[in-house]
């Protein structure tokens, strides 16, 4: 079964009248936060902007669980091997404490217990365990190929059924070596990495060699990039600063009732490839100061959308604003960015369909284009005078 495993494993199995007490044991290495929270609001993985409590998806202060709603045990085999970055770990006591009791995510206990690789999905109601799948898919965004077809997958994984009296003593003997995330002693016992495996892995690889030209637009689908930049102005023309309206400055129009609404404007050639999943999908974003953000690219009729901003997109312009030194709701230009040390962002991906950007002045190539943009070669004539 290496089709829809998402579908196969996060969405419960039990009629939406008759699902009370249903229950998702997981056991998996690595995973993307995202697809934790597409299990437990039972989501198709394209969120809308606000929830019904309204909050934003991932806003877990104002969790409020419905009758459909599962309990999910989570159990990440490899968090002190990598999986677990420092901020991630933050983020999920938070979730926990504010779940009301539905999500229960565990580490193996070191004293007691090995890392642990397996991946094993179980679904179980009022304590009877009735499915159970294993297999080699991560609970991740690529290892359960979320936001892309079968034809497009970053990797090839299978679940299949297996014994229910198997898992539940399996699960049973794991979960009973291990900690929740909560536990005091995580901290005395764990060293979490400043960021993921995969993401300190893709920082260190050497940049790939480009690929050749497509010639089909199934070609361009499947170009892989191994990271792309993405400029906070215009490369329209001779290039200028976003008007009110657009980009980094899209919410500095009157209409809009927040001043850092934002987004990264996204290449048609990026939007037609495989580099994102498809428009609306979540993904994290883990950046290279350790904030973690939840962002999906939207819009327009490519494949991937045409814009990329957080979820709520107000949280896009706050971060960049407050990385550049600037009050909120600043317009942001060429000039600002200049003086900043840095006119673009650098987003990897990585093996787990996570991602990395890098918003660093230290990291940054010259701008030569920025700096011969018109607004810019004003203010030296402007110096002549």
């Amino acid at each position: 079964m290496g089709d829809n495993l998402a579908e196969l494993v996060l969405q419960s199995p039990y009629p939406q009248d008759d699902c009370a007490g249903h229950e998702l044991w997981a056991v998996t290495g690595y995973i993307s936060r995202t697809t934790i929270l597409s299990a437990l609001y039972q989501a198709d993985f394209t969120p809308g902007r606000r929830s019904k409590e309204g909050g934003h998806w991932g806003e877990m202060s104002k969790f409020t669980p419905t009758s459909t709603t599962p309990k999910i045990h989570l159990l990440i085999g490899m968090a002190r091997d990598g999986a677990v970055s420092i901020t991630t770990h933050e983020i999920l006591k938070g979730w926990v404490k504010a779940s009301r009791g539905y999500l229960d995510i565990r580490y193996p206990d070191p004293r007691v217990s090995p890392l642990v690789h397996t991946k094993l999905y179980a679904w179980a109601q009022n304590g009877s365990f009735d499915i159970a799948y294993a297999g080699s898919a991560n609970l991740s965004t690529d290892g359960l190929n979320i936001g892309r077809d079968p034809s497009e997958c970053q990797q090839e994984n299978i679940l299949v059924p297996v014994s229910v009296e198997y898992a539940e003593n399996y699960i049973d003997t794991l979960f009973g070596a291990s900690l929740s995330c909560t536990d005091p002693v995580v901290d005395s016992l764990f060293t979490f990495p400043e960021a993921p495996a995969d993401v300190l892995a893709n920082k260190s690889l050497p940049p790939v060699p480009p690929l050749p030209e497509p010639e089909t637009e199934r070609e361009e689908r499947l170009k892989d990039f191994s990271s792309i930049k993405l400029y906070l102005y215009s490369h329209a023309g001779k290039g200028s600063s976003y008007n009110c309206g657009s980009g980094i400055n899209w919410g500095l129009r009157d209409i809009r009732a927040n001043k850092d609404e934002a987004y990264f404007a996204v290449p048609a050639n990026i939007g037609r490839s495989n580099f994102f999943p498809v428009k609306n999908t979540p993904i994290v974003v883990h950046c290279d100061d350790g904030e973690d953000l939840i962002m999906r690219v939207a819009s327009g009729s490519d494949r991937c959308g045409k814009d990329m901003s957080t979820i709520p997109n107000s949280e896009l312009g706050s971060y960049i604003r407050k990385r550049m030194g600037l009050d909120e709701g600043t317009k942001v230009g060429i000039r600002e960015l200049l003086d900043y040390g840095r006119t673009y962002v650098t987003i990897s991906r990585t093996s787990e369909g996570n991602y990395y950007l890098d918003f660093s002045p230290e990291a940054a190539e010259p701008d030569e284009f920025a700096m011969q943009t018109p607004e810019i070669l004003n203010e030296f004539s402007h110096e002549d005078d």
